[in-house]
């Protein structure tokens, strides 16, 4: 019995030591999908993990000051074969080139229980550029370009016209190119246009571009502005301010680069100037009013038969793309036959497509006087064409309506009312007497006071409590101790639009880990979870999160992630990181 105890317990221990062994095992590759490119071609990065076990160590990429990498996204497959666990992990990364010549893509270390893990330099052979490929177009020029369209960053804004008359829509664009990862929301300062009527054209469109051999996500934030008097006008230029991530890449590693702070830099466009004349005197209607754009006009009404006597409704509407806020009210005929009341108008203004259009509605009440057969005459209404430097004038149809004569007993306007007094067999309601009288004021008033009891100690309560609060516990400790339900209360706040919410979860979880350690903001979250003891695999996960709410919110289809879902996660990595915070 004693061998048979002791065979087992050196098979159980040879066992383990052979497992021990196996979970060592590990090996590392990198292989690029070309050693010869283009300048403005690019080439495919791929490193390879394996190894005995389900999980896998991360790795650390140093900075490749030759290439621009974006992520490619990351696989991994694990087997369970006679009982052994193995798995392959592939990074897959896209590299273009910054120069032409010999580059290197330095080898990648990985440090593993102890041990170091390396891969081979790799040589890339980089030419001049090849022609580019039909359907990809040259960035264009526009009125403000940005004067090192190679750097990762860069901006441009432009009007679509230099000239323009008093009142005519000009179309202002701003444009954001970025071929990698911010660490913040960047803060963005467009003209102020003084002197000028402006309305944004929401939202901002995002989409891809291509611009020498490089491609960047384009972000355009589109506005109108309506001049109000003539003048020579020059427009202050436009500033971003962004945190550029230290890693040249969408993929940053999340601790040096979200948290990090980044490096802050301000790009600056020049300015843009405007010519503004006024409206020329010659040609000038009479009836003409200030409407400048394009614009049809149309006029109906909502009884083609009725008595006289009755009211119609005559409703003019001019449409088309200009100020819409402004169109006076149309010059409407002379109708004798017509009692009128005041014109009521309304509007509907549309910014489809990015452009400023709609329709002003004019609402007359009319009252026929007389029966028979009543022609509204057509309405004219006059405006400036931009597009041919002359006034236009539009008019409606005319509208025949028939008039009966009012019913047997109708009357156009009505006699005066007189009163014949009859009678008086009014009786007075007295009250009974003053004692109960007093005493139901005297009830009444008591019970409203008795409502307002609760509510009034309700607030003092409250106002003693942050009083207290304020005096008992220091501001760093108040604000630790709220991060949590602020910090969940933003996220819940936050819109769906994608961009908004992937960036405002990342602020919540920067500003509640912040909050809750008192730290400054440069200051290294990498180095306060450690600090913290916060468990490797909690910043892991927490590190994958971000990633794919950066993916998210920079690439311009994005991964279509459920909102709910996005913020339902954000809420679990608070009330984790809230036990070790």
């Amino acid at each position: 019995m004693k061998m048979i105890i002791k065979c087992l317990t050196a098979v159980f221990i040879i066992f383990n030591f052979a497992g021990a062994i196996s979970a060592e095992d590990l090996n590392i590759t990198s292989s690029v999908s070309s050693r010869s490119i283009g300048l403005s071609e690019q080439l495919t990065l791929t490193i390879s993990v394996t190894g005995s076990g389900a999980r896998l160590p991360g790795m650390t990429l140093p900075p490749l000051n030759d290439f621009d990498m974006y992520s490619a996204g990351t696989s991994q497959n694990v087997s369970f074969v006679n009982g052994k666990v193995s798995s392959v992990q592939e990074n897959n990364y896209i590299l273009v080139p910054k120069r032409t010549g010999k580059l290197t893509i330095p080898s990648f270390q990985i440090n593993y229980k102890g041990k170091i893990y390396t891969t081979a330099d790799i040589d890339i052979e980089v030419h001049s550029s090849t022609p580019s490929p039909p359907g990809v177009q040259p960035a264009s020029s526009g009125g403000a370009v940005a004067k090192t369209p190679r750097e990762s960053f860069w901006i441009e804004h432009m009007l679509d016209k230099k000239i323009c008359y008093t009142g005519e829509p000009v179309y202002y664009t701003f444009l954001f190119y970025a071929d990698r990862g911010l660490s913040q929301n960047p803060s963005l300062a467009l003209p102020s246009f003084s002197g000028f009527l402006k309305d944004d054209l929401p939202p901002p469109k995002r989409y891809n571009k291509v611009v020498d051999g490089r491609n960047y996500s384009v972000t355009e934030i589109k506005s109108v502005i309506f001049s109000v008097k003539k003048g020579a006008y020059k427009f202050e230029p436009a500033k971003l301010e962004i945190m550029e991530s230290s890693f040249p890449a969408f993929n940053d590693d999340f601790f040096s680069g979200f948290f990090a702070g980044g490096r802050k830099k301000v790009l600056e466009t020049n300015s843009l100037q405007l010519e503004v004349r006024p409206l020329p005197e010659k040609g000038r209607p009479s009836n003409y009013h200030g409407a400048v754009g394009e614009f049809s006009i149309s006029a109906d009404t909502d009884k083609k038969i009725l008595r006289a006597g009755e009211a119609v409704n005559l409703t003019v509407r001019v449409s088309g793309e200009g100020n819409i806020s402004s169109l006076a009210e149309p010059d409407f005929p002379a109708l004798e036959n017509f009692k009128r009341y005041d014109v009521i108008s309304s509007q509907q203004i549309s910014k489809d497509n990015y452009k400023i259009t709609g329709s002003k509605t004019f609402q007359l009440v009319l009252v026929p006087r007389v029966a028979g057969e009543q022609i509204i005459p057509p309405v004219k209404y006059a405006y400036f064409k931009p597009a041919s430097g002359q006034y236009a004038e539009i008019q409606t149809k005319e509208i025949r309506i028939n008039v009966l004569k009012a019913a047997q007993g109708d009357a156009l306007s009505s006699p005066p009312v007189t009163f014949k007094e009859l009678g008086k067999d009014i009786r007075y309601i007295k009250p009974s007497g003053g004692r109960a009288a007093g005493k139901r004021n005297f009830i009444s008033a008591h019970f409203l006071l008795m409502q307002f009891i609760p509510a009034v100690f309700f607030i003092i309560v409250l106002a003693v409590k942050h009083r207290i609060l304020e005096k008992i516990m220091p501001a760093a400790a108040l604000t630790r101790r709220t991060a949590y339900g602020r910090a969940s209360a933003a996220i819940s706040d936050l819109p769906s639009a994608r961009g908004i919410l992937c960036g405002g979860i990342e602020n919540a979880l920067l500003n509640f880990i912040r909050a809750r350690t008192n730290s400054e903001k440069n200051c290294s979250v990498e180095n306060i979870l450690k600090e913290k003891k916060v468990p490797a695999p909690l910043c892991g996960a927490l590190d994958v999160f971000v990633r794919k709410c950066q993916s998210e919110r920079f690439s311009p289809s994005g991964e279509g992630l459920d909102p709910a879902e996005l913020k339902s996660e954000a809420k679990a990595f608070l009330k984790k990181l809230k036990k070790y915070l």
